[in-house]
């Protein structure tokens, strides 16, 4: 695919990365620098000037077409531009009066004079491109005619119609999206059309939108993954005397100051602005807006490289109605899940209603319901969240922890919350459990309710053959949630807090609940040297920490984790670090910033072994030893599963290895540029032959 396009970091579908064109056109006195950082923003005064270094080659269409004659003359235009130059490819233009098959037929010709030209792959390249879908006769089926005569003959073929969508497979480095202006303030439109380009694309190609960018909609574009935007609707916007900011466009009439302190509103006020001629004022309107948008593009740049844009975007889409809606489209696309992270730093801060719908959010719930199998205890318990995460090291469940201390070993623990839902104590250090702050008001909405509700009632029904108690250590919102699910599923809770959870009388009801329990399963004594056990499912010191350590496996790698769990294995050291063992062999140690085990190369021949392993989170290679950053050429296949931050084994026909995903294993699979995984360990299987 691409080979002048480079993406270097990534926060969700927005990308940080490198176009290997010249910055500025270069000159004998000045070397222009070797690349264009995006997201970038085109100067489209510049482009049409000529004043960038990009060469439109035009259309490649003429009436009474001479392909040779065409194809001679952009290969001399071509030779004219100097390498730095990025190429926008010719295409047939006149496509409105073709069927969309007939027209990919004439397209096709176009690249085959192209490619015959030896362009793509050697020159940085661009193509416009269109969402474009038509239907196809997939199948043909054969009736009996319905007209009532036995000795009839005839049969009718009806059409059975699909919608096929067309595959770019020109490798250009950049995609223009044609008519992307058109989708102004249209977010179900906008969106639509959006990602049904997206899908076509490479993954490690460049996404311009032309004419869309303002400075109020630029984080959302850049969000869902646009790499170069445009000053076309900045500019166009001063002749029409529209003053642009983050915030929303004005019209200059409207304002009696000007709220920005760039070199065009210096030491000027709406007034004087007004008072300019025409041109003076469109020629100052059109800096300011062009300095807002490239600003707002700094500031988003800045967002991704710390991994917070997300939260940035849930504020700016309330900006625009149509931006709040590209939001909520976006959330519920398979594009969410696939471009977020399983594993990172960075906190989430959850303060809209959408942040809910955040793909790491809804994983993890996902993977709680799936995935996490409850360590064999008949007692469950229902704490409130804290603020400080991970909660077991905050005041409020210390003290919970203290009043069931001398029975623990007989209770699960399960933290409800929003937005995150629910979290069982083994994985209250995992990517995003202690990984994120909400607003507290002690006022939850509907959705809140039936966010978390949903999530403990498929719990509860998850695991109704294992508690046969239920303690509810919970107030406000948090009860009504649990009696509402305790009526929906005839299911009983014992509910303890009095005022606050925290309270010395919460507390006690809490110890003295948990105690009576016990009490009650246990058995008379029989005698006065035999001391009678519960008839309870419990679990000691070390199993709990293997619960834990399975419960965490299991949240990363599925099922497929139990393989690492044996009569044999064992922990060395205490939460929150501690280490996998297999008898004497490290299998894996947690990591306390991402709560995510770091697994060893005895642990991925462990799993690789396993009869459930069917290529899950691996990447397969040619057979060459890794040696620092595995690029993504050198990929042959990866599982599609894998996201940024998954631990991913690396598997050679000669070479085995373990190490951290950089991107997402669908990008793994086609892209051409790019840091794809960072190994921790490689080895080969067996030393290689060296004739000896």
């Amino acid at each position: 695919m691409t080979k002048f396009f480079e993406i270097d970091d990534r926060d969700g579908p927005a990308r940080i990365g490198k176009l290997y064109i010249s910055a500025e056109p270069q000159t004998t006195e000045k070397r222009a620098a070797p690349f264009i950082q995006t997201p970038y923003l085109m100067n489209s005064s510049k482009l049409a000037a000529g004043d960038l270094p990009i060469k439109n080659l035009g259309t490649f269409w003429k009436y009474n077409w001479d392909e040779e004659a065409n194809a001679a003359e952009i290969k001399a235009e071509i030779e004219k531009t100097s390498d730095g130059n990025l190429l926008i490819l010719p295409r047939n233009q006149f496509t409105l009066t073709y069927p969309e098959e007939e027209n990919e037929k004439r397209q096709q010709k176009v690249f085959e004079k192209i490619n015959a030209a030896e362009i793509i792959g050697k020159r940085p390249t661009a193509i416009g491109i269109r969402p474009i879908k038509y239907s196809k006769v997939i199948e043909s089926e054969l009736e009996d005619c319905l007209c009532g005569d036995e000795s009839c003959r005839e049969t009718k073929t009806p059409k059975i119609e699909k919608e096929i969508f067309a595959v770019e497979k020109q490798g250009c480095d950049v995609y223009i999206m044609e008519s992307a202006g058109s989708f102004d303030d249209d977010s179900l439109g906008y969106f639509e059309a959006f990602l049904n380009v997206k899908e076509r694309l490479p993954t490690d190609t460049a996404l311009w939108l032309p004419n869309l960018a303002t400075p109020e909609n630029a984080a959302m574009l850049i969000y869902l993954g646009a790499d170069i935007l445009d000053t076309t609707r900045a500019e166009t916007a001063a002749y029409s005397n529209k003053y642009m900011t983050n915030a929303g466009t004005f019209f200059l009439e409207d304002l009696t100051e000007l709220p920005c302190k760039c070199a065009a509103c210096t030491g000027k006020t709406a007034a004087d602005m007004r008072n300019l001629s025409a041109a003076e004022r469109y020629a100052l309107l059109s800096e300011h807006n062009i300095n807002a948008l490239d600003a707002e593009m700094t500031l988003v740049r800045e967002k991704i490289r710390r991994g917070v844009l997300r939260e940035y975007v849930e504020g700016q889409c309330r900006v625009r109605t149509w931006l709040t809606g590209l939001l909520r489209l976006f959330d519920r696309s398979p594009l969410a899940e696939m471009t977020a992270p399983a594993f990172r730093r960075e906190t989430i801060y959850a303060t809209t209603s959408e942040s809910q719908n955040r793909a790491e959010i809804q994983r993890f719930a996902q993977r709680i319901l799936e995935n996490y199998e409850a360590p064999k205890k008949e007692i469950l318990v229902i704490f409130p969240c804290s603020s400080k995460k991970p909660y077991s090291i905050s005041a409020s469940h210390q003290r919970f922890i203290q009043s069931i201390e001398r029975n623990r070993k007989f209770v699960n623990e399960l933290i409800i919350t929003s937005p995150m839902g629910i979290i069982p104590r083994e994985l209250e250090l995992t990517y995003p459990a202690a990984h994120y702050d909400t607003t507290v008001t002690g006022h939850w909405d509907l959705e809140e309710r039936a966010w978390v509700g949903g999530l403990l009632e498929a719990y509860l029904l998850k695991n109704k053959d294992l508690y046969k108690h239920i303690v509810a250590h919970v107030e406000g919102p948090y009860r009504e949630i649990c009696e509402d699910i305790s009526a929906r599923l005839g299911i009983s809770m014992v509910y303890t807090v009095e005022r606050s959870p925290a309270s010395q009388a919460s507390l006690k009801n809490l110890r003295l609940a948990v105690d009576k329990i016990v009490e009650e399963a246990t058995p008379a004594k029989e005698s006065e040297t035999h001391k009678p056990r519960p008839n309870l499912l419990r679990r000691g010191g070390t199993e709990e920490k293997l619960d834990q350590a399975k419960a965490i496996a299991r949240y990363q790698l599925g099922p497929l984790a139990n393989a690492l769990f044996t009569e044999e294995t064992t922990i060395k050291g205490n939460f929150p670090k501690f280490m996998l063992l297999d008898g004497k062999t490290q299998l894996a140690v947690l990591v306390p910033q991402f709560g995510q085990l770091a697994f060893s190369i005895e642990a991925a021949e462990k799993l690789i072994k396993s009869e459930q392993y069917n290529g899950q989170y691996t990447v397969r290679i040619d057979n060459f030893l890794p040696k620092g950053s595995l690029l993504a050429p050198g990929i042959i296949e990866a599982d599609s599963a894998i996201r940024p931050g998954d631990d991913v084994i690396i598997l050679g026909e000669n070479v085995i290895g373990i190490g951290k995903a950089k991107m997402s294993g669908f990008e793994m699979n086609s892209s051409t540029k790019g840091v794809a995984v960072l190994p921790r360990h490689t080895r080969y299987i067996n030393e290689p032959d060296n004739g000896n």
